[in-house]
């Protein structure tokens, strides 16, 4: 209850934004989950978040703001949680993890920024991580000098001191980073610039997987040339068949139509299936024997009365 409290008072206290209400939801689906007994669940808890979000105020799916507070949530559990556990064992996981959050953030967020404004800011990794460290004690004591205020007012005037203090730390990275030479380069517009961004955040994560885990990557291409290297044995083979299936279908077309023998003086006729005289005797003997009794006759033509 008293997490639930202070999940209030930090939207009064910072606004009700969009950012804000998905941070504050968020939360408390988390913390009435963790009540429950149910941890680890960061997805589950940010689609909670975003569906109960919605359901109560449809415009905030048109909110830029809010796109890119689910989408560096979203890039910070399914990225982050990867980059952090692809990180070698000997740096310590605070390191990785000042590494792994703005980046895997950065990563979904820099299309959608890309659209708002055309550029590419090339230190805004540096930035991140140099500023990392200082957003947690801002966050916590401010949160933690609202009630201060009322209650003992010298105590959350030194709690807003610090955290104005590190809240200054974090400007001055913002400064100092955004004047640096090439700091903000031109990108493409429009969908475009969006899609050549999005290229890029998929290149740059695995880039980073060849680099913190080489040998899954040696596997990657060993399995990718295997799998290639069947493909088109299996594309051969079948295309081999295919031409045999081709060549002797094609001889089968151009071959010359060869009539069956019928024995001496029977022929058939082509294309009628009838039977005819033929006169192309070869004078050889037949194969089978005639019959004695039948003899050639001879026709005599009729000599007309008074001929010679």
């Amino acid at each position: 209850m008293l997490a639930v409290a202070g999940l209030g008072l930090f939207v009064l206290l910072v606004g009700p934004d969009a950012s804000v209400l998905r941070a504050a939801l968020m939360g408390a689906v988390a913390v009435v989950s963790l009540a429950g007994g149910r941890s680890g669940r960061g997805l589950s808890f940010l689609c909670l978040a975003v569906i109960g979000l919605l359901l109560i105020d449809p415009g905030l799916g048109s909110s830029f703001g809010f796109l890119l507070s689910v989408l560096a949530t979203l890039g910070i559990i399914v990225l982050g949680q990867r980059i952090m556990a692809w990180t070698p064992a000997f740096i310590p996981r605070w390191a990785s993890a000042a590494v792994a959050v703005p980046l895997s953030a950065q990563l979904l967020c820099g299309p959608v920024i890309v659209v708002l404004q055309p550029q590419f800011s090339t230190y805004s990794l540096l930035a991140n991580v140099v500023a990392s460290p200082l957003v947690a004690p801002v966050t916590l004591l401010g949160t933690a000098a609202v009630p201060l205020v009322v209650l003992a007012p010298w105590a959350g005037t030194a709690l807003i001191a610090v955290a104005g203090t590190f809240s200054a730390g974090v400007a001055a990275t913002a400064r100092f980073t955004s004047q640096l030479p090439g700091a903000a380069l031109p990108w493409p517009e429009g969908v475009a610039g969006g899609l050549t961004m999005l290229f890029l955040s998929v290149l740059t994560f695995v880039t980073v997987c060849a680099v913190v885990r080489p040998h899954r990557l040696v596997r990657f291409v060993v399995a990718s040339h295997r799998r290639t290297v069947s493909l088109i044995e299996m594309l051969e083979r079948y295309a081999a068949g295919g031409l045999q299936h081709c060549s002797r279908e094609a001889l089968r077309r151009s071959a010359p139509r060869v009539l069956p023998k019928l024995g001496p003086g029977l022929d058939r006729a082509a294309g009628h299936g009838r039977l005819g005289y033929c006169t192309k005797l070869s004078g050889r003997k037949p194969r089978w024997p005639l019959r004695r009794n039948v003899q050639p006759v001879r026709r005599r033509q009729a000599v007309p009365p008074g001929g010679t």
